[in-house]
């Protein structure tokens, strides 16, 4: 992890590292990923198929050759819409390496929600795979924002789209491809990512070269071992996206999935030897509880690597008694704005809760909410970051109001850290709940809930009161062939937390709890359920 500095309350991540001159971070993937040639880069857990570091290498090269005999200049957007598959990442690194700006249309996005973020990044280029151009292709075209689409594989037959394979196929030799030499790493969007909108519509996020850059030179100690990787996150997010991208710039073997089977996930896991997982909470949960692992030879998982959410503590020790060799569960905190993760647990840095210490290339401090003063261990308050891995601002909007006096970014997250400078996660500052004079963290309630053993999720938000102002109110999925009352799941939480943090608003049974991919709760879904009575 480096030398974390803690200095009149501002926590000091390694500021020690080497930033290339090209500042391409297309250019500093590729010259990583050289480094081992041979070497397997992706396997598509759905097929079996594999690529190697040198072939992927010169697919992208060939790929960003065709990119630039297309004419695509700096600044201009090229946007993928794709499920996970080995052309998505060769598309977007060719992407950088030409100088556009990339972003990501995520594959599940509702039509309002696909033209929603078209609106913010305006791309001028959309690659597509066949699922996603027999779903959106008509949408996007009617947007007029497209200048020309494309498809991956050959099997689309559309005079209205090129496609990829023809697209790519003319040769570039490696060593004589000449990466854009203008691409000013400090300042230029390379990124564009959608802020997950747990609490409105999504807002795009420029993410600079140099952001990119700093996120891959943070030192990998994730696992003891060089192990193969197996993800299931969609590469259109920050955790997906981030995580993949570090696995494959420090030359490690990633496994991936299109979307996630119980069966498939856990069958890659034994037929390829997965070392690592990449995980969600909600993946970790299934996982813990799930009556098919016993089925499978899962020796193999030494490590999992949970971000995007909190994991509660009693979880972390139910998953360890289902994998038999598994050293540890290793937490990170992080947001698009970070650029990945603001702070992560390693092999040799962990402490059984946490969510890390302070990574490479980030400053931060914990504020008082109300008076911006500096907090110091254990004290709760707002975190505030600034350094080379913070984002270069949202698109279109006044940031203002969004960085302190310090030049701070204020993220919104109530955390607290220890005397060692370990990083405790508690809650969003919207999502805290307010009763009478008291506050409550939805995610504390949620991990108590999903201790009793007849729920398989739960959700928890307040319900407006006159009186006391907000009534913690659960969500409940139950698990299938249980039978358990609200009565006893309000008495079963009354037993383990103080007065005001009592399920006062009652207890609903749902199917499921809505959340974004990355495993962050829809809350505001769940409100407007209070407020309008609407089905989920």
């Amino acid at each position: 992890m480096g030398v974390q500095k803690i200095i009149d309350g501002v926590i000091y991540g390694d500021q020690n590292f080497l930033i290339p001159s090209h500042m391409n971070y297309g250019k500093f993937a590729i010259d990583r990923m050289l480094r081992t040639k041979e070497k397997i880069a992706l396997i598509d857990g759905s097929n079996g198929e594999i690529i190697t570091f040198g072939e992927m290498v010169q697919l992208i090269v060939n790929t960003a050759g065709s990119l630039l005999r297309l004419g695509v200049k700096r600044g201009e957007v090229l946007a993928v819409c794709s499920e996970n598959r080995r052309e998505f990442l060769i598309t977007a690194i060719a992407g950088w390496c030409t100088g556009v700006t990339v972003t990501f249309l995520n594959a599940g996005y509702s039509n309002n929600e696909l033209v929603h973020s078209m609106n913010i990044s305006k791309p001028k280029y959309v690659f597509l795979s066949p699922e996603t151009y027999e779903k959106y292709y008509k949408t996007m075209a009617n947007t007029k924002l497209v200048e020309k689409f494309f498809v991956f594989g050959n099997s689309v037959h559309d005079t209205n789209v090129t496609n990829f394979n023809e697209f790519i196929k003319p040769h570039v030799d490696i060593d004589s491809f000449q990466i854009i030499p203008d691409v000013n790493g400090l300042a230029q969007t390379a990124l564009i990512l959608y802020s997950s909108g747990t609490t409105g519509l999504p807002k795009g996020a420029k993410v600079t070269h140099l952001n990119l850059i700093t996120s891959g030179s943070q030192p990998y100690n994730l696992s003891p071992n060089d192990l193969r990787c197996l993800t299931v996150a969609p590469w259109s997010n920050t955790v997906g996206i981030v995580c993949t991208m570090d696995e494959l710039i420090h030359n490690r073997t990633v496994i991936y999935v299109a979307r996630f089977k119980e069966e498939q996930y856990l069958s890659c896991i034994e037929k390829y030897k997965a070392g690592m997982l990449l995980v969600v909470p909600p993946l970790v949960v299934m996982l813990s509880k799930s009556p098919n692992l016993k089925n499978y030879d899962v020796s193999s998982v030494q490590t999992l690597y949970c971000g995007g959410a909190p994991l509660d503590l009693a979880v972390m020790n139910d998953i360890k008694q289902r994998f038999p060799n598994l050293i540890g569960v290793f937490q990170g905190y992080g947001m698009t704005e970070a650029s990945g993760a603001l702070s992560e647990e390693t092999v040799t840095e962990f402490r059984p809760g946490s969510v890390g210490k302070v990574v490479l290339g980030t400053i931060v401090k914990v504020v008082d909410v109300e008076t911006r003063r500096k907090l110091g261990p254990h004290q709760e308050g707002e975190v505030c970051l600034k350094g080379p891995a913070l984002f270069g601002g949202y698109i279109g909007k006044d940031m203002s109001d969004d960085f302190d006096e310090e030049g701070f970014f204020k993220t919104g997250d109530i955390c607290y850290y220890d005397e060692d400078g370990y990083f405790f996660f508690v809650d969003r500052i919207k999502e805290l709940i307010k009763y009478k004079a008291g506050q409550v963290a939805p995610s504390e309630l949620e991990a108590i809930l999903l201790q009793h053993p007849a729920v398989k999720d739960a959700g928890v938000v307040g319900k407006k009161d006159a009186l006391v102002g907000e009534l913690p109110t659960a969500f409940v999925v139950k698990k299938p062939d249980t039978d358990v009352t609200a009565r006893e799941l309000i008495d079963f939480v009354a037993a383990k937390v103080s007065s005001w943090k009592q399920l006062r608003g009652g207890v609903y049974f749902v199917e499921e709890i809505p959340k974004v991919p990355s495993g962050k709760i829809l809350r505001r879904i769940l409100r407007d359920y209070l407020h309008t009575s609407a089905k989920l």
